[in-house]
Order: structure tokens, then sequence, then C-alpha cells
């Protein structure tokens, strides 16, 4: 069943009802003629059937209802808004007053430490 409603959704039944519509014209046309001359004949597109006409109006009518809907927005169940983010620290909570930071300001000790 999920088959064939895939194969509707995707507009599969228009090829199968086209396929009908061949068979259909190659067994009449090949009464009259050779089998070659019939498969070009149904083939051609110049000698469509009552149901190669039809098949051919039902595709252009979903072509146009396709055409003016509009696509639906779709949500997902998510939240319009971003989330919310708590503010980062204020300076003086990253910084400890005292010793830390002034180690960091002050110049390296010279001369360099030696690789022990």
């Amino acid at each position: 069943m999920v088959v064939l409603l895939l194969i509707v959704s995707v507009g599969g039944h228009w090829a199968m009802l086209q396929s009908v519509a061949w068979v259909t014209m190659l067994a009449r046309f090949s009464q009259s003629m050779s089998l070659a001359q019939a498969a070009e004949y149904t083939l051609d597109g110049k000698h469509p059937c009552a149901l190669c006409q039809a098949v051919k109006q039902g595709q252009e009518t979903e072509r146009k209802e396709s055409k003016l809907k509009l696509p639906e927005k779709l949500t997902l169940g998510l939240s319009p808004l971003p989330p919310a983010l708590p503010a980062p620290p204020a300076a003086e909570q990253v910084f400890a007053p005292g010793a830390q930071l002034a180690s960091f300001l002050n110049e390296p000790p010279h001369p360099p430490p030696r690789a022990a």
C-alpha cells in the first residue's frame, strides 16, 4: 500500500497509463502494418489515441495545480526564537584581583631560565 501511494505521489500513475496506451496502440497498429511501422506510429506523437490525450491533459492540469499551491512552511516543532544564552561573566569575575594578573603583565625573567 505504501509503495502504491509513493508511486501515485510522484506521478507514476501517469506513466502507467501512458504505457497502457502505448501497448494498446501498438497492438491496434500492428494489425494493419508491420511491427516496426506500428512502433514508429505509436511513439512518434503524431497519432495519439484518446487515452494518450487524457494522460497529457491530466498531467497539464496537475502541473497547473501544483504551481498554484503555495509551499507550506515546515516548523518541525522548533521554537521560532533563538535559545536564550547566559551573559558572559564580567571582567572582574574572570580575573581575580591580585598577583596573578600582575604576573601576566611583568616582563619575562632575565636571563631566561636554563633547561634542566
